[in-house]
C-alpha cells in the first residue's frame, strides 16, 4: 500500500469512528445517560473516542493532516431495537475491515492498534446483542416525540451552543494531533481541555433532546493552523466568546426558572472559565519560551468570575491536569 492510500486509510477510519461517537451519545442522550442502557452506550462512545484518538495521533505523527469531519453512519432511528441492530451491523462491518487492513500493515505499532479497534469493535457488538436480548418487545415500541418546556429563543441558543462546543472540541483535537511533535506538553493538555469542552456540549445537546429536538453535529469547520502560538491563539479567542456567552446565560431570567438548569449553567462558567485560564496560560508561555510578546488576549475580570461557584484560582495557576478531578 502507498503512502497516500495508507493516509486515506487512517483518515476514513479516523470519520468512521468520528461518527460512532456522535450516534452513541445522540442515543445515550435520548434514552438518560443515568439508565444502564444509556450508560452503556455512553461507555461505548467513550472507547470509540479513544479510536479517534489513537488514529488522530498517528497521523498526526506522520506529519499528515487528520480529517476532522464525520463518516457518515446508516442507522434506523425507528426504536431503540431497529437502532441497536443497526449499531450490529456497523460494529461487524468495522470487524471485517479493521482485521483486513491490519492483515496489510507491517509497521508493529500501527498493527498492534488496528487488531485493538478490531477487538474492541467486537466487544460493541456483544454488548449490543446484548441489550437487543434485554429489551425483548419494549425496545421494538417506536421512539416517541417528546415536547419540551424551553423557549424558541433558548432553543436557538443552545443550537448555537452546541455547535460553538463542538467545533472547540475539534479544533482542540486537531491542534493536538497535528502540534504533539512540535510541543509535546501543548498536545496533551490540549486533548484533556477537548474533553471538559465535550463535556460542555453534552449539557446543552442533553437539554436539546429532551426539548424533542433534533441535534444535527453538522462539521463546523476547525482552525488549520500550523504553529503553537498561532493554533493557542485562536483557541483562546474561542474560549473567551464561550465564557461570555455562559455568562449571559447564566444570568438570563429564563433559565432562573430552571433551577437544575441553572445549577449546570453556573457550573459551565466555572469550568470553562477555569480552561480559559489554561489556554491562556499555555498561550503565555509558548509565545516565552520563543521570545515573543505575551498573550495580548487577557481575560476580563468576568470571565475570572464563577457566578454561585465559590471557586477561586490559586496563585499558582491551573493546569489542565489539576481540573481532571473537577
Amino acid at each position: 500500500m502507498d503512502r497516500k492510500a495508507f493516509i486515506a486509510m487512517l483518515n476514513k477510519d479516523m470519520a468512521d469512528e468520528h461518527a460512532s461517537i456522535i450516534r452513541y451519545l445522540i442515543h445515550a442522550y435520548q434514552v438518560g445517560e443515568s439508565t444502564p442502557f444509556g450508560q452503556m452506550l455512553l461507555s461505548t462512545a467513550r472507547e470509540e473516542m479513544w479510536h479517534m484518538d489513537w488514529l488522530g495521533d498517528e497521523l498526526g505523527e506522520m506529519g499528515e493532516e487528520p480529517g476532522m469531519e464525520q463518516g457518515i453512519y446508516p442507522y434506523d432511528g425507528t426504536s431503540n431495537a431497529s437502532l441497536l441492530r443497526s449499531y450490529i451491523e456497523w460494529e461487524d462491518n468495522l470487524i471485517k475491515m479493521y482485521d483486513a487492513q491490519a492483515a496489510q500493515v507491517d509497521e508493529p505499532e500501527l498493527k498492534r492498534v488496528l487488531h485493538q479497534l478490531g477487538w474492541e469493535s467486537i466487544t460493541h457488538r456483544r454488548r449490543f446483542a446484548s441489550w437487543l436480548d434485554k429489551l425483548g418487545s419494549e425496545g421494538e415500541k417506536p421512539l416517541a416525540p417528546v415536547e419540551g418546556d424551553l423557549s424558541p429563543d433558548l432553543v436557538t441558543r443552545f443550537h448555537s451552543e452546541v455547535d460553538a462546543q463542538y467545533k472547540l472540541v475539534l479544533q482542540h483535537l486537531r491542534h493536538a494531533f497535528v502540534l504533539e511533535g512540535q510541543s509535546c506538553p501543548v498536545g496533551s493538555e490540549l486533548e484533556l481541555t477537548a474533553m471538559r469542552h465535550m463535556k460542555n456540549l453534552s449539557h446543552f445537546a442533553e437539554e436539546l433532546i429532551d426539548s424533542g429536538e433534533d441535534v444535527p453535529f453538522s462539521y463546523p469547520g476547525v482552525d488549520q493552523s500550523s504553529a503553537v502560538p498561532d493554533a493557542l491563539a485562536a483557541d483562546l479567542r474561542l474560549t473567551t466568546e464561550a465564557q461570555e456567552r455562559f455568562i449571559a446565560l447564566s444570568q438570563d431570567p429564563e433559565v432562573a426558572e430552571h433551577p437544575d438548569l441553572k445549577i449546570e449553567i453556573d457550573n459551565l462558567v466555572t469550568r470553562n472559565g477555569l480552561l480559559t485560564m489554561v489556554v491562556k496560560e499555555l498561550l503565555e508561555s509558548v509565545r516565552s519560551e520563543s521570545g515573543g510578546e505575551s498573550s495580548s488576549e487577557a481575560v476580563s475580570e468576568p470571565e475570572k468570575a464563577a457566578p454561585e461557584a465559590g471557586v477561586k484560582p490559586t496563585s499558582g495557576g491551573f493546569t489542565v491536569g489539576s481540573l481532571k478531578g473537577h
